[in-house]
């Protein structure tokens, strides 16, 4: 056996090896809490379980970053050193257009530190010594937003997303001012009055095509800059 060979084998025997330690530990943290008495959430048992052999999120794969074991270990400190105290966990996901939040329950230290191990990606703060608060940003539209938004001109020329119809005036992101001037006599018939009124938006393909389509006629360059979170 080649060297090459060698190492693709071991690497897949080891990815196979973490799999399994993974998958078996998740399984004696659920069931110590539940021998315990302890509640748990359907959410936590999402999160600590798995799917056909592959650790799961809530939103889809674990991130292949990983976290330092200062950093969660930092973050236990701040609960307290009582390793059987129940924290409180909150789940933030912010998308590119609208926020969630779910409580997915309290957990031990111990599954705490799997979970931050999991998801390396998400942000994690402290609020208070009964509070985790966790976040995650996920490219796409919020299922709400896909649901009610729009993206419409307001009366100085600012290309704004709403969530309803403009007419409510319930703005979540303004994204650049444009020359209305130039709107007005570059666009085909009735394209301005469907923006004034609002365009649906219900998916990201769409959310993208309706702002990169319009930044052509942005006031200045430097608002074009679009998808920075400003």
């Amino acid at each position: 056996m080649n060297t090459f060979n060698f190492k693709k084998q071991f690497k897949r025997r080891w990815r196979r090896w973490k799999r399994t330690v993974w998958m078996t530990s998740a399984l004696v943290a659920v069931a110590i809490l539940a021998y315990s008495g302890l509640p748990i959430s359907s959410a936590i048992e999402r999160l600590l379980t798995t799917n056909f052999g592959e650790v799961v999120s809530v939103m889809g794969p674990v991130a292949s970053e990983q976290r330092s074991e200062q950093e969660i270990q930092t973050l236990m400190e701040q609960l307290g050193p009582d390793p059987d105290r129940l924290t409180s966990v909150v789940l933030e996901t912010q998308y590119i257009c609208g926020v969630e939040t779910e409580q997915l329950g309290k957990m031990a230290i111990p599954q705490l530190k799997m979970l931050l191990v999991q998801h390396p990606d998400w942000d994690a703060q402290v609020e208070s010594a009964e509070v985790l608060h966790i976040k995650q940003h996920v490219d796409d539209l919020s299922p709400l937003c896909k649901e009610q938004a729009y993206i419409s001109i307001d009366a100085v020329g600012n290309l704004n997303l709403y969530e309803g119809r403009p007419t409510e005036e319930k703005v979540i992101r303004t994204f650049f001012q444009m020359d209305v001037g130039t709107l007005e006599t570059s666009l085909p018939e009735g394209v301005l009055e469907q923006l004034q009124q609002g365009i649906r938006i219900q998916d990201k393909d769409e959310y993208d095509s309706v702002i990169s389509t319009f930044s052509d006629y942005a006031v200045d360059e430097a608002n074009k800059e679009i998808r920075n979170g400003g």
